[in-house]
């Protein structure tokens, strides 16, 4: 979890774990030694750590066609987590529309940072699409924060402090014989 002191606005991580069961402690800020008071999280579910740098930011749209969601054809979809707490998950993706999110989602990632229901990816056959589901923080393709843009192969995004890799995996089709 992210916590600030209120004397100098750093910002910190701090591991919940650390409380041990108790339900709050007062830390000692590093940078100008006033109290930072950490209060224990009801349920890990229950609230996303807002980053101003993030969430401040205006997104931009990029025109999407639309269409039916349809899985693509001997294709294989998954998504690789590179950074964050879930680094080296892999999720596979066996419909056309998927959440990612905290919880409440058909990926979640262990990640405060992201809302419950963050992003979507949507296929619409050869096509991947990725919609913020206007999460507390944003998502991010590129450092460029976006409402829907259309991602490639081994295209990375960001939700929270959680980057993810779009792969395509062509699945071999099975030899037929000759003649």
């Amino acid at each position: 979890m992210i916590v600030d002191c209120g004397g100098c606005s750093k910002r910190y991580r701090f591991d919940p774990a650390k409380l041990q069961g108790r339900e709050s402690a007062t830390l000692k800020c590093p940078n100008c030694k006033g109290a930072i008071t950490v209060t224990a999280p009801t349920h890990p579910g229950d609230r996303t750590t807002r980053l101003a740098a993030d969430a401040d930011l205006l997104p931009t749209s990029a025109k999407v066609r639309g269409g039916d969601l349809v899985m693509p054809s001997a294709r294989r979809i998954s998504l690789a987590v590179l950074d964050g707490k879930d680094k080296g998950r892999i999720f596979n993706v066996d419909r056309p529309r998927v959440t990612i999110g905290r919880s409440d989602a058909d990926i979640t990632v262990d990640d405060t940072e992201v809302s419950r229901q963050h992003a979507v990816l949507e296929l619409h056959g050869p096509r991947c699409v990725l919609k913020d589901l206007g999460s507390t923080n944003g998502t991010f393709i590129n450092d460029q924060k976006i409402t829907q843009c259309e991602i490639e192969n081994h295209g990375e995004f960001r939700v929270g402090g959680t980057r993810l890799m779009l792969m395509l995996i062509d699945i071999e089709k099975d030899l037929e014989p000759l003649g």
